[in-house]
């Protein structure tokens, strides 16, 4: 379609698609997309839209102004910005960019996440294989009866990526097995974040760093997840009362674990070892 917008080179484009009702009510959904080219002469402000914007960065240099702040986006650089807040993306020179609005799905839980982890411009070794996904979700929305669901699953894709950009590949990090191995062994214990560090060689804050870093959860975060790992496993296999497993899986009290447990998965111990599975 011919673009009206300031400084959008003839070579651009931009399409609109027309969502499902399931696709709004289940799915990520994309209504609008498009690949520009721009000379120095773009620039959009908006108060207020009610939608998500992705935006991958091939060439050249965008500004955005969102939220109190100013980023540049670069080359192999992905934008994410929450729309529906008052904001302005331009151009200072010739910049190539493909984008799509998007939304449904967990849309607004993912801008709120990814805004407090990075601000609004993502970069790292993955960007070049999410730029895939982007062509995937450009050629594929320009169809008359587009695949929605595979859509949706491109687009989930990118913002869990973007979310967890070390976890690309199951591997980790060599340098904190050792305390993941020690968590193996001795869950069951008091557990000091000082005998973690020593575990790997570390000072305890780089420990902690490293450790969010690569598993995207502190170190008491997964303590707290293997423990409570274990003990499902207790609870469905064998007899052994609440107050057993609790103290078997490493948690001070009966109450502790009920409180941990509930808080993680909806129910109480004993809800879940009544559940059939």
């Amino acid at each position: 379609m011919r673009i009206i917008d300031t400084g959008v080179l003839c070579n651009s484009f931009m399409e609109f698609s027309i969502p499902s009702d399931f696709a709004r009510s289940a799915l990520f959904y994309v209504p609008q997309f498009g690949h520009f080219f721009c000379t120095d002469g773009y620039d959009i402000r908006r108060e207020s839209l009610g939608l998500f914007l992705l935006i991958c960065v091939s060439d050249g240099m965008l500004t955005i102004e969102t939220q109190g702040r100013s980023y540049m986006a670069a080359e192999g650089q992905i934008v994410l910005l929450d729309c529906r807040q008052p904001h302005r993306y331009y151009c200072t020179q010739p910049t190539e960019f493909l984008w799509f609005h998007f939304c449904g799905g967990s849309s607004a839980q993912y801008a709120d996440y990814l805004f407090e982890q990075g601000g609004v411009v993502f970069s790292g070794e993955h960007i070049p294989y999410l730029r895939q996904h982007f062509d995937f979700i450009l050629t594929h929305a320009q169809l008359a009866f587009p695949n929605e669901h595979a859509i949706s699953l491109h687009v989930s894709q990118i913002l869990g990526y973007l979310a967890t950009p070390q976890q690309r590949t199951s591997v980790l990090n060599p340098l904190l097995s050792p305390a993941t191995d020690y968590i193996g062994v001795h869950y069951a214990e008091t557990i000091e974040l000082d005998t973690l560090a020593e575990q790997c060689s570390l000072s305890t804050s780089h420990f902690i760093r490293s450790f969010k870093k690569n598993l995207n959860c502190t170190p008491h975060e997964y303590l707290l997840s293997y423990r409570l790992k274990q003990a499902k496993q207790l609870l469905v296999t064998t007899s052994r009362s609440v107050e057993q497993i609790a103290e078997q899986c490493g948690f001070n009290s009966a109450s502790h674990f009920a409180r941990a447990f509930r808080k993680n998965n909806g129910m109480s111990p004993s809800a879940f070892r009544m559940m059939q599975f």
